[in-house]
């Protein structure tokens, strides 16, 4: 156990910074005794209970909300935390029930936690949402967090009936993420649909996700290049990143996200609008030999004329380890260093994470770079030991994957990290512990 009051042999921002680190660190590892005994011990963390410490600038009475910990919640506000306190977002800040455990939530009323329009929205409490309403009509569309309104948050078909007969703009935009109720709903089939019937915009990815070929249709007979919408860009971006790039995936793409889902139908009504291309690649994709080897023959350019951008599916198939598919793009031609516009990760960062040793080993006899950086100045061993940490597929060796890097001379990191049996081949080969 950490001693946090022996500090004798530190200045006092010094004591004070480490008090406060593990203060954080109990709160977000949901440790209510750790963090009694470090508010029993030290008043400075409690006349700065309140403080923006946290992810997204929250004080600690959000953060544990959020995590739905009603013994660290409890723990807080036994020692000040203001239950209405929120988090200092710069789009528009959180408070302790914007969060989806309602249970939790209930019982926050209970402790005096304020209902604003926007939790009144999202736990059904019509009754006082009309009140609201009678006394504000504005409030239908009042910013809240991320600059939501609470049609964002509604999810009952009443109260999404309700705000829309007294006013809310039903394609209204929150200022994080750039999208609508119906856009947050995608992944809540009813409500999306619910708000589709009241007349919300559909956009490709929608339609795609709710897997209905009607709605599909209807989107490419209107806008035939909606087949080259990618989450990201255009349409679909934002100062925060569009909340497509949380529920659907970054630079996900329509064809290849049906394709992903399985909706088999959908995917043969958008090969009737697509490219030779586009065709070309979810050949790849399926690793169909035969198409891509007949297509190739059609086409002798095909492979050179894609965008590196393109070539990068690559990369989604290293991610899903389908071995045959990356091995079909290796064999044609694709850039086995092509970056994906998710976190410019390679197809040898991708494998790395999933502790796919034969894609690996692949890659490598194909020439991938063991030096190159992703977004996060990672190399493919960083992958790897993050992936042995937090991916933990089951399917893999990450072990195994760190032994064939290293072997290769991929630059070693300057601490031995990651799960334990990866730790032991770093250390192995001369990295500290």
């Amino acid at each position: 156990m950490t001693d946090t009051n022996n500090h004798s042999n530190l200045s006092k921002n010094e004591s004070d910074t480490m008090v406060i680190e593990q203060f954080k660190q109990a709160v977000d590892r949901n440790d209510p005794e750790a963090a009694t005994r470090l508010l029993q011990s030290h008043p400075l963390l409690v006349t700065q209970i309140d403080e923006p410490w946290f992810a997204f600038d929250s004080p600690a009475v959000v953060s544990a909300a959020q995590r739905g910990s009603r013994e660290m919640v409890d723990v807080l506000l036994q020692y000040g935390a203001d239950i209405n306190a929120k988090s200092s977002w710069w789009a528009g800040g959180f408070g302790v029930l914007h969060q989806p455990h309602h249970d939790l939530s209930r019982y926050l009323i209970e402790r005096g936690a304020y209902v604003d329009p926007h939790a009144a929205a999202a736990l059904g409490m019509l009754d006082i949402l009309q009140k609201m309403v009678e006394k504000d009509p504005g409030v239908v569309d009042q910013r809240g967090p991320d600059g939501q309104v609470p049609l964002h948050f509604a999810l009952s078909p009443e109260v999404i009936d309700f705000l829309l007969d007294h006013g809310a703009d039903i394609d209204k935009r929150d200022i994080d993420h750039n999208s609508s109720p119906a856009q947050y709903a995608v992944n809540n089939p009813e409500k999306c649909r619910h708000l589709i019937k009241r007349g919300a915009q559909i956009d490709i990815f929608m339609a795609c996700k709710l897997g209905d070929i009607e709605l599909v249709h209807k989107v490419l007979q209107e806008e035939p290049q909606a087949l080259q919408a990618q989450v990201g860009k255009g349409d679909f971006t934002a100062v925060g990143g569009h909340i497509y790039e949380y529920n659907i995936g970054v630079a996900a793409k329509p064809l290849f996200l049906e394709e992903r889902l399985g909706h088999e139908a959908i995917v043969e009504l958008m090969l009737s609008y697509s490219s030779v291309e586009q065709r070309f690649l979810l050949a790849c994709m399926r690793a169909d030999t035969e198409t891509v080897q007949n297509m190739v023959r059609r086409h002798l350019d095909i492979v050179q004329s894609l965008q590196l951008e393109d070539q990068s599916i690559i990369c989604d198939a290293a991610r899903d380890r389908n071995e045959d598919a990356v091995r079909l793009m290796l064999d044609v031609g694709f850039d086995v260093d092509a970056r994906h516009n998710n976190h410019s990760m390679t197809a040898l960062h991708r494998a790395a994470e999933q502790g796919d040793y034969e894609i690996v080993r692949l890659l490598l006899e194909h020439g991938a770079s063991i030096a190159i950086l992703n977004e996060f100045g990672g190399t493919p061993m960083n992958s790897c030991i993050w992936g042995s940490l937090y991916i933990q597929n089951p399917k893999g060796d990450y072990a195994a994957v760190a032994e064939r890097l290293i072997e290769a001379g991929v630059p070693l990191p300057n601490q031995a990290m990651g799960s334990e049996r990866v730790k032991n081949v770093l250390i192995r080969h001369g990295v500290p512990a």
